[in-house]
């Protein structure tokens, strides 16, 4: 089975996750890009462009991936909560992935702990692809979480 780490990170809390994760499975990985940045100033950036996206659904232009997903079985898709779901970069991404019969696998950080944030996340991804096979990863743990999770879930 080939597997794809895909991972949108403004701050690199979730990069650092992610290569940390893959020092293990040493798996292709690429990011998600918002065409036009994200400000780089945390309060413009969350209370203004990404909650403006978030309220009305806008799911901004991303920088190309030039990737055949068609390749990869699995994808584990690691993102940080903005807004009490994905960051809508994310849902791009997700829009982009048409046809994709392979697996898509959810991991996500947040700075709480509330368990609804990942059900919300699984239930607006569903809203734009449900033809997905969307499976839980792990929410809000570390990194020899996240390795154990993908090491059982691999047998």
């Amino acid at each position: 089975m080939k597997t794809l780490m895909v991972y949108f990170s403004w701050s690199n809390n979730t990069l650092k996750i992610v290569e940390e994760t893959n020092k293990y499975f040493h798996y292709d990985v690429v990011r998600i890009e918002r065409k036009i940045p994200y400000s780089k100033d945390y309060n413009t950036c969350a209370y203004v462009e990404a909650k403006d996206e978030w309220e009305k659904r806008l799911y901004p232009e991303i920088k190309q991936i030039n990737l055949d997903y068609s390749l990869y079985n699995r994808i584990l898709l690691f993102f940080p909560i903005w807004w009490y779901t994905f960051p809508m970069p994310v849902g791009t991404f997700i829009k982009n992935l048409k046809n994709y019969d392979g697996e898509v696998y959810v991991f996500a950080n947040s700075y709480t702990n509330d368990p609804k944030y990942m059900e919300n996340v699984m239930k607006d991804l569903k809203l734009i692809d449900n033809t997905i096979d969307y499976k839980k990863g792990v929410f809000n743990q570390n990194v020899e979480k996240h390795i154990k999770f993908i090491k059982e879930m691999s047998l």
